[in-house]
């Protein structure tokens, strides 16, 4: 049986605090004004849960009712963060992780990185409001998660061996909303509110990861001569313009002006990865939207992907996102 822990109440204590931080951590310690294990440290809902081995969800809209720090060793993984009222005075081994969103700003994404054990510390404030959802995954986990390329993989594994790594991103309406629900699941059994939570705080990984990769991605576009863009903007936009149409390396190269070895290392310096495997990526991102906001049939989206046969889509498409296209659409 998977160890879980969750509560969601007008008050919480401080050895609630204290039970759920063993989910991510160990060696907590108080400091500050002294509390009564049974004293109430929160007044609001908060809840930790881990829904299967490597994978813990944080959520919490609640009011500090004193000014205290807490400490916990945490141990290695990824943290996604997302605030969407409120700030945290946090700190990783010393080093302010400057989690929040102060007033007036826009919600931002955080994924924090621990390549080993280290002290986490929150100084709490008295009268602090805070809405906001964690999602911290091991390193196990992402180990056996499966990525569409291994430069994907790369990427997130490369970001996740940096200790006290720091990558925040502006997530869009859609990211916004996922942390909304997972925030207010529907008031059902419990085993129905876990995979609720479970598929929306894979979705929100993924858009997390996904962000991750586009920013490294970015970063290798711009270190490509002005003429090697030039090229491949060519090749993108008859790329858009023939998105049904399966177009072969020759006819690629010919688009861009330059040879078949030529079109490899472009794609290779600009996204880490083959011509094919960047195109699959990017159908399955376009039959994703399809699912999400026109509600198309399975089959369609596969066409839409470039996929022959239903099946083999389904397969790919869970591998990318953690869920299958039926649930996507449902959602």
């Amino acid at each position: 049986m998977i160890p879980t822990t969750q509560r969601q109440s007008s008050t919480v204590s401080l050895a609630e605090i204290e039970d759920t931080s063993a989910l991510v951590g160990r060696r907590f310690a108080v400091d500050g004004k002294p509390l009564g294990r049974e004293e109430a440290a929160l007044s609001g809902s908060f809840s930790m849960i881990r829904l299967r081995p490597g994978i813990v969800v944080h959520t919490s809209d609640a009011t500090e009712l004193h000014d205290i720090t807490t400490r916990v060793e945490q141990q290695p993984g990824l943290t996604i963060h997302i605030f969407l009222e409120g700030t945290a005075d946090a700190r990783l081994g010393g080093v302010p992780l400057e989690l929040g969103r102060p007033s007036g700003r826009a919600v931002e994404g955080v994924i924090t990185a621990r390549a080993e054990p280290d002290l986490f510390e929150r100084r709490a404030h008295e009268g602090d409001h805070v809405r906001k959802v964690n999602v911290t995954v091991t390193r196990e986990w992402l180990a056996d998660s499966a990525f569409v390329t291994a430069e994907e993989y790369r990427i997130v594994s490369d970001f996740a061996a940096t200790h006290h790594a720091r990558f925040a991103w502006t997530p869009p309406a859609s990211v916004v909303s996922i942390a909304e629900q997972m925030l207010r699941p529907p008031p059902t059994s419990r085993l129905t509110r876990n995979l609720y939570l479970e598929s929306r705080a894979l979705d929100l990984v993924s858009e997390a990861f996904a962000a991750l990769t586009l920013q490294t991605e970015g970063d290798r576009l711009s270190r490509l001569k002005p003429f090697d863009r030039r090229r491949l903007r060519l090749i993108e936009d008859f790329l858009a313009e023939h998105a049904h149409e399966v177009a072969s390396l020759d006819e690629l190269a010919r688009v861009g002006g330059v040879s078949v070895s030529t079109l490899r290392r472009l794609f290779q310096a600009a996204y880490g990865t083959t011509v094919f495997e960047h195109l699959r990526r990017v159908g399955l991102e376009r039959a994703r939207l399809a699912l999400e906001r026109e509600g198309v049939p399975v089959s369609e989206a596969a066409f839409l992907a470039g996929y022959a046969s239903p099946a083999n889509f389904a397969t790919a498409f869970k591998r990318r996102f953690g869920l299958t296209p039926t649930d996507v659409r449902r959602h």
